[in-house]
């Protein structure tokens, strides 16, 4: 792609807040968290509408350097070549991107006020719990959900048919060590709160390391084994697959 052409596709696109897209040979420099060097290669350099500013390497899904929403970007000629100047002020971040060759640009207004909404979550796990209790115990009554204590937010608090309190701890992917030591801190700030030592804790998630098992026993704990909804169809692997046909 000719340079001239180049520059102004690019100003354009800036003025009228566009996405731009393109994919060139670069050197690039970067000076702020860390100082850094890329020598010569081809990547991918994405520049959003709010100014975020995103550079990709053709492999990985990480960009291999970036600058956040608001970065002042500024396009020049430099020995030959362009430079492509990018600055982040509240961060003191600098990157630029010294461009030897245009191999494509795509340039597009988009609009998108979405938002995403998240499923299989762990608010989605406690309101399976509210909704079928029986997954926890059979004699498990949840009082509430999500609740604001002290301690932090219960993903479910209630009580059982022999008077203990209960306390879930809802965890998306495999329970750790963190989740453990997390459970225990809310079962002992319960336990001061209300005054009783009658406390059961309860860990529910779709896996349990076995450090984590031996912690949770230790402590009197109970695991029990709950698939965030949404999740179970794509990710059960007794679902036939086209094999199985």
């Amino acid at each position: 792609m000719d340079r001239a052409d180049f520059i102004e596709q690019f100003e354009q696109a800036r003025a009228a807040r566009e996405m731009l897209v393109f994919f060139c040979s670069c050197e690039i420099n970067y000076s702020g968290r860390a100082e850094a060097h890329l020598p010569k290669g081809d990547r991918l350099i994405v520049i959003k509408q709010d100014g975020v500013f995103l550079i990709h390497q053709p492999e990985k899904g990480n960009p291999i350097n970036y600058l956040k929403s608001g970065a002042e970007l500024a396009l020049e000629k430099f020995e030959g070549h362009l430079l492509l100047k990018g600055k982040y002020l509240p961060n003191k971040e600098f990157l630029d991107v010294e461009i030897y060759t245009i191999y494509d640009l795509l340039r597009r207004k988009l609009e998108d006020g979405q938002q995403q909404t998240l499923m299989g979550n762990e608010a989605d796990m406690s309101d399976a719990i509210r909704d079928n209790p029986a997954m926890i115990a059979r004699d498990f009554k949840p009082v509430s959900r999500e609740e604001h204590t002290k301690v932090g937010f219960l993903d479910v608090f209630g009580h059982d048919g022999k008077g203990n309190l209960v306390v879930v701890e809802c965890k998306r992917y495999t329970a750790g060590l963190s989740a453990v030591s997390q459970l225990h801190r809310y079962v002992a700030k319960i336990k001061q709160l209300k005054g009783t030592n009658k406390v059961k804790g309860v860990l529910a998630s779709p896996k349990i390391t076995s450090n984590a098992e031996e912690m949770l026993k230790s402590y009197g704990f109970e695991w029990r084994h709950v698939i965030p909804p949404h999740r179970a169809a794509r990710h059960d692997k007794k679902q036939q697959s086209l094999t199985n046909f």
